[in-house]
């Protein structure tokens, strides 16, 4: 969910391993620049497949999620491609031998059984659950895509309401499993509790779903949830005239963008959903990113020039020869304005490497060319938007008000903002709202906006079902 292009650290995300006795958990330390910085690896099965996740320990990162866990022979190979990470080792008793690499940089890694670390995540529902949670599969003829999927019911006869909901960027799971929480879980059962169907997938290349995720742009993302939109319109236990989309950061672009495409989305949920340019919203975090490491505001100045930049020459990106030689050069001229204390732990090539392969894939290309007002202003169904004061991903202020104003010049007034001041990008109660904070709280997702999000829910399904007459 963030896409700030300064990495003043490298950002060590998980992956997939697993097969028979492969299968548990597997520590080891990568020595970065005589720094020592702790992986974790995750590995469980599911049917006839391996799943894994990732923990950064020293980094304040768990249950990041991978794309592809494979085990043949003596082999082990573990892929998050949206991450730029691959790991690839030799399974010989209780270690794993192998190469750790990331945007390309390998670094060696021996992997040892560890036991189960304790993560407190209180939130997360256990079963058993009283209601009904089936796993399902949607598949797209037409691109041969299948998401794999949970759809929740209430356990009681009757017909109901409807949410598909939609993660933000990053390779994430049905429940956007970031540091060890599951945000889309706790909302999905909340929800269902109180009488809605829930439907979550995960996202194409991810977990059981099929595609690739590191060539994934955002129309395929809007893709994806109109098949879901038209699975539920298939079901018999779904009111198909009731049905509607919550959407989180990058997903609050992708919820307006369907409920333009499809008549019968009637009501979405924003949460800390850009209201303002992709290029913007890179800007923002960038200079949010510097403020808060704490650059002299001449550097920040100049470095925000370059940004834009080279953030307005990659929708123009084609791939040449030309446009490669020229993205280095400008990531080059960036690298030497940085300040002396970022360079001397940062080398240069690396940085440049990780850098530019980041930022030519398709799905970053695709959030910089976004530009929200386009859908927002073709909207007609209800709209919550949300947002925490202390998000530094999405700044909330810029952008709610720039959600109210697009949706109300072209007559929408069907809209109600809230901004939460102590909440951050994934509505939990902080104190800084940086990103390293959020592994260290406990607390998932805020009990207050669950019971906003329901309430506002209700009302909208009550407005459906008895309209207020007009004389």
């Amino acid at each position: 969910m963030n896409r700030t292009i300064l990495c003043l650290s490298f950002l060590l995300v998980a992956s997939n391993i697993f097969s028979q006795d492969v299968t548990g958990i597997w520590s080891g330390s990568l020595n970065i620049q005589g720094t020592s910085l702790r992986i974790v690896f995750n590995i469980e099965k599911n049917d006839s497949t391996l799943v894994s996740t990732m923990d950064s320990p020293d980094q304040g990162a768990f249950g990041l999620p991978t794309t592809r866990t494979t085990h043949t022979d003596n082999k082990v190979e573990i892929v998050a491609t949206g991450l730029g990470i691959l790991y690839r080792g030799t399974f010989e008793g209780d270690s794993i031998s192998g190469t750790f690499s990331q945007g390309g940089i390998p670094f060696p890694l021996t992997l040892k059984r560890a036991e189960e670390p304790v993560i407190h995540r209180p939130q997360t529902p256990v079963e058993p659950l009283p209601y009904i949670s089936e796993e399902i599969v949607i598949t797209d003829v037409s691109t041969d895509i299948s998401l794999s999927a949970t759809l929740t019911l209430p356990d009681s006869a009757g017909i109901f309401p409807a949410v598909v909901l939609i993660a933000g960027s990053g390779p994430n799971d049905r429940d956007e499993t970031v540091f060890g929480h599951k945000p889309f879980f706790v909302i999905s059962d909340h929800l269902t509790r109180n009488g809605f169907a829930v439907l979550r997938y995960d996202k194409r290349g991810v977990g059981k779903s099929t595609g690739d995720y590191s060539i994934a742009t955002i129309n395929d993302f809007v893709q994806d949830a109109n098949n879901a939109v038209k699975y539920l319109k298939s079901r018999k236990e779904i009111d198909s005239s009731k049905i509607g989309l919550i959407g989180h950061s990058e997903g609050g672009i992708i919820a307006p963008m369907v409920a333009v495409e499809n008549d019968d989305v009637k009501y979405i949920v924003l949460m800390a959903a850009p209201g303002t340019s992709g290029i913007e919203i890179v800007l923002d975090q960038n200079e949010n990113s510097m403020k808060y490491n704490k650059f002299e505001p001449e550097t920040i100045e100049k470095i925000q020039v370059l940004n834009k930049e080279i953030f307005e020459s990659l929708l123009e990106w084609n791939g040449s020869d030309n446009d490669r030689t020229a993205l280095r050069d400008k990531l080059s001229y960036l690298w030497e304005q940085l300040p002396i204390l970022v360079k001397l732990k940062i080398e240069k090539e690396p940085y440049l490497r990780s850098q530019f392969n980041g930022m030519i894939t398709p799905g970053y290309r695709s959030f910089l060319a976004s530009n929200p007002k386009e859908y927002l202003e073709k909207v007609k169904c209800a709209v919550f938007a949300i947002n925490g004061g202390n998000d530094i991903q999405v700044p909330a202020e810029k952008n709610l008000t720039a959600i109210m104003e697009t949706l109300h010049n072209k007559g929408n007034t069907n809209v109600v903002t809230k901004l939460y001041p102590e909440l951050n990008h994934m509505f939990q109660e902080s104190i800084t709202g940086q990103p390293d904070e959020y592994a260290k709280i406990e607390q998932t997702f805020s009990p207050q906006v669950l019971s906003d999000i329901t309430d506002w829910l209700k009302r909208q399904i009550d407005l459906l079902s008895y309209p207020i007459k007009t004389y």
